[in-house]
């Protein structure tokens, strides 16, 4: 089950389709499109993540499984109840993949990052006044 995974994540990403919602599937012809290396994924410990401020400034941060894992991103959907998504980062990967588009075989470095994603309580009161 894990191998088709990641073959679909493989494959969202290469078409830049939006993976908040998860709802295309790929059948087995496109998924026979990705081959990673010898079915191997590394595991390592850290990721930086190079990002631009609001004043145009570039900054980095680095990802932790250890000591940082928690992260926030932006949400995608167009409307949201919440602006951020959370999530606590439980593994960072990384695989060499060839991608077949139309013809031409391109190898690609494939950054995984496994999370558990966290859901804010939108009813939940707290600070000071309601201790």
């Amino acid at each position: 089950m894990f191998i088709p995974k990641r073959k679909d994540h493989i494959l969202y990403w290469r078409q830049k389709l939006d993976v908040s919602y998860c709802d295309h599937t790929f059948s087995d012809e496109e998924c026979n499109l990705v081959i990673v290396s010898d079915n191997r994924l590394y595991s390592v410990q850290t990721m930086q993540v190079h990002y631009m401020t609001y004043d145009l400034q570039r900054e980095y941060d680095t990802i932790n499984t250890w000591t940082h894992p928690d992260v926030m991103v932006l949400s995608s959907k167009t409307k949201p109840q919440h602006p951020y998504w959370y999530a606590c980062v439980l593994g960072i990967y990384h695989m060499d993949a060839w991608v077949n588009v139309e013809g031409t075989v391109k190898k690609h470095e494939v950054n995984v990052l496994y999370v558990k994603w966290l859901v804010p309580l939108m009813d939940h009161q707290s600070g000071m006044h309601r201790a």
